[in-house]
């Protein structure tokens, strides 16, 4: 992906992501270079300690393992696990964006991806509309991709069968990702791991239990 794939595109969809679904695809056909990759990552402590701190596992909704970051983090390589609803206790996934494009490949189970346009945005207020845009369900072998910005929200529609993914994100394009809450039409920004860590130590100093 180093030479193939132009990072730096602001037409993602329409230019990038073909490529880069078309490698994913490739790798999900040779599921021998993901555990050779995983197995490696094991037994090279110092590999290990580099991408240790990327990954979350366990969560309540989806674990990720980093499996590569680029030299220059133009991108990312990453297997994801979204739990089954015996796993998740039924938990849903909050309405989001991210700050990077991003493709994937099923690799076992299904997934419902509901995608959403955000429309009369008030920056000072943290308001806007979430509008229904897309509704599909992918199943192992299927391939999906997301520009940066686009509202979505992913859910395990299985009671017993956790879904596999092989995931790859490109560099981060704005300083945020993005909740929303459709029911109030409420938004809130969230950071990389050490900012919210902050902002969190930040309102629990002033003992404000209103944060993120």
């Amino acid at each position: 992906m180093e030479n193939e794939v132009d990072w730096n595109s602001k037409r993602y969809a329409e230019s990038q992501a073909p490529i880069v679904e078309e490698i994913l695809k490739t790798a999900s056909d040779h599921r021998h270079i993901l555990e050779e990759r995983t197995e490696e990552i094991i037994a090279n402590e110092d590999l290990f300690r580099s991408l240790a701190p990327h990954m979350n596992y366990p969560r309540i909704l989806m674990d990720k393992f980093l499996l590569h970051i680029d030299e220059a983090d133009r991108f990312r390589v990453r297997m994801h696990r979204f739990k089954s609803k015996n796993q998740n206790g039924g938990a849903l996934e909050k309405v989001h964006s991210h700050k990077w494009d991003c493709s994937t490949v099923l690799m076992s189970g299904a997934y419902t991806e509901r995608q959403f346009e955000i429309t009369d945005v008030d920056e000072e207020r943290r308001t806007c509309r979430v509008v229904p845009l897309l509704e599909h369900t992918l199943e192992a072998g299927q391939m999906n991709s997301l520009p940066m910005g686009r509202a979505h929200q992913v859910i395990n529609p299985s009671d017993d069968e956790a879904c596999i993914t092989l995931f790859v994100r490109g560099p981060s394009r704005q300083p945020h990702a993005r909740i929303y809450e459709p029911e109030s039409g409420m938004f809130y920004d969230t950071f990389g791991p050490d900012r919210q860590t902050k902002l969190g130590l930040r309102h629990i100093g002033r003992v404000d239990p209103d944060f993120h």
